[in-house]
């Protein structure tokens, strides 16, 4: 399942008892819990959020389940939502189990599992859980940007959502935080050129000089500038910025040799890969390459 199954249960209002959200993206985590903070925060006395992982967040699983058993004040419902739900311990999530089992009919339950295929809850139970796993495909991202800049009022151009995807990557946090930059904007419409000078103009301007110290093959200066950029700005950022500019320069370039371009590509390719697996000196390694090349 994806994003779109948590759209249908939103707009119908969760019809079910149970929800188990689970998702790799953290960010598509928070987002559901702002929705629906969002959507509850005015029923103060029906809705509770408890985190497993922070002590000052959680009460023991006896008393959760004893406020979801608790009749609502004055609503059809009583909300409840647990975040970090996988990191429950098997003790406790057999008591939880007991819970779902026989779910209340005037509670819904929302339980929030970083990670992929959750394991916590024996068959026999989990089938009054409605368990939707979070994704955006990459070749949804587009559309996933627009729909967050609309909810705000604004439009981006096609060559805006490239832009931004080319400058920062495929990062859910990130390409939110950019769009959330937009938020007072004026115009109804958001063009290239203003993601570019409102959102990108710094790491723009880095990576264009880190381009032209590599094309002259200058290494001091290549580190020079990447040591004063490493200081205040997102590597992804710093490497959707690079890879904009050599895509810029192979477009306006005679250079023969295609292979550069793929070999460039390919290299900025493999840094983005081991920056999100959290590898290290993955910028310097790819600086050092593409001097060679």
């Amino acid at each position: 399942m994806s994003i779109k199954q948590f759209q249908q249960e939103l707009s119908k209002g969760f019809p079910s008892h149970a929800y188990l959200f689970n998702s790799s993206e953290a960010f598509l985590l928070y987002e559901v819990l702002s929705i629906i903070k969002e959507k509850h925060h005015a029923d103060a006395f029906n809705f509770d959020v408890f985190d497993i992982k922070s002590p000052d967040d959680s009460k023991p699983i006896e008393q959760i389940v004893d406020i979801l058993n608790t009749l609502p004040f004055l609503s059809e419902r009583r909300i409840i939502v647990i975040e970090n739900i996988n990191k429950l311990s098997k003790k406790d999530s057999k008591k939880l189990e007991g819970y779902l089992s026989n779910p209340s009919g005037t509670s819904l339950l929302v339980m929030l599992f970083e990670g992929t295929s959750p394991k916590l809850f024996d068959a026999s139970v989990i089938k009054n859980v409605k368990v939707i796993g979070l994704n955006v495909q990459e070749k949804d991202i587009p559309l996933w940007i627009k729909d967050r800049a609309k909810r705000k009022g604004i439009e981006f151009t096609d060559r805006a959502v490239n832009y931004l995807i080319s400058c920062a990557g495929t990062d859910l946090g990130m390409l939110y935080a950019e769009i959330e930059k937009f938020s007072p904007w004026n115009t109804a419409k958001v063009d290239i050129d203003d993601v570019r000078g409102m959102v990108y103009a710094g790491a723009e301007y880095s990576a264009f000089d880190l381009v032209d110290a590599l094309k002259k093959r200058k290494a001091g200066e290549v580190f020079r500038i990447f040591e004063n950029v490493n200081k205040n700005m997102e590597m992804q950022m710093l490497l959707g910025a690079l890879n904009y500019q050599y895509a810029s320069f192979r477009s306006k370039s005679h250079h023969k040799d295609e292979r550069f371009f793929q070999r460039v590509f390919k290299l900025l390719h493999e840094a983005d890969a081991s920056i999100k697996t959290s590898h290290n000196y993955v910028m310097e390694d790819l600086l050092v390459k593409l001097l060679k090349l």
